[in-house]
Formats: C-alpha cells, structure tokens, sequence
C-alpha cells in the first residue's frame, strides 16, 4: 500500500478552521482594545479642559475678578486646551463626521461623535456642559463640566 504524502483535505479543513477561530477571537479582542483606548482619549481630553477650566478660575480669583467668572461659562472650552483634540470641527450644533469634536454655541455644550458607538454603550454623541458651584447664594464660586445624560 502506498503512503499519502502531505495533508489531505481533513486536516487541510482542521488548519483553516482553527486560524478562522483564532482570527475571530483575534479582532474581537482588538475592537475592545479599540474601545478602551477611544474611551480613555475622550476622558482625557475633557480632563484637560477642565483643569484648564479650573486654572482660569483660579486666576481670576487671584486677580480679585471672581465677577467674571460668568463670562467663562460662555467660552468654548476647546480654548483651554494647549492644542484643539484631534477631529475638532469648530463652532457647530453637532459633530459631522465620527470622531469630531465640536462646540455648540446655543447650548453652550462641547459635543462628540464616538467612532465606536459601541464603547459608549451605543450612545452616538456625548454631551458636557458647563455647571456652576456657589460658594454662597450670592457668589459664584467656580464652574465645572459635567456630562449631559
């Protein structure tokens, strides 16, 4: 009898199957890890403006000027960021294109448009506004930005 040389189709079919299964496990993996990291890029960015934010307060209050501290709330919070967040699109009432920043001035709300809905629990845009804090019922005391559910 003689011997087959090389691999037949059954274990031709095992090979391929277990790289199928290995590449589907493989780009699962991958979106999550793609995910995670949008998800840390957009928690880092409003970081950013809100320690900008809080460093503009603190220096009105160190200058006397806490009564202009309303005018903040107004401003686009992009500005206190050293550089504009990749995808930013400027002045606008919703983002264009996924992964675009934008400011609506009506609202006075900085906008986003994940490009993985699905790492934001399938939300298609996210929302932060400014809030005000009062030290007492008169005086305004700081501003913070807080997400729009």
């Amino acid at each position: 009898m003689k011997r087959q040389r090389g691999v037949n189709k059954f274990e031709f079919a095992i090979v391929v199957s277990i790289f199928g299964v290995l590449a589907f496990v493989f780009l699962a993996r991958m979106e999550r890890v793609q995910g995670d990291a949008e998800r840390t890029e957009v928690q880092l960015t409003i970081r950013h403006m809100r320690v900008g934010m809080q460093l503009a307060v603190g220096e009105l209050i160190m200058h006397g000027e806490e009564h202009r501290m309303a005018e903040l709330a107004a401003i686009n919070p992009v500005r206190f960021l050293e550089k504009k967040p990749p995808g930013y699109e400027g002045e606008a009432t919703s983002p264009s294109r996924r992964g675009g920043w934008v400011f609506d001035p009506l609202r006075k709300e900085i906008a986003y448009r994940p490009r993985l809905p699905q790492a934001f629990d399938g939300r298609d845009e996210l929302r932060w506004r400014y809030q005000s804090v009062a030290f007492a019922a008169d005086r305004l005391g700081g501003l913070r930005l807080v997400a729009v559910e």
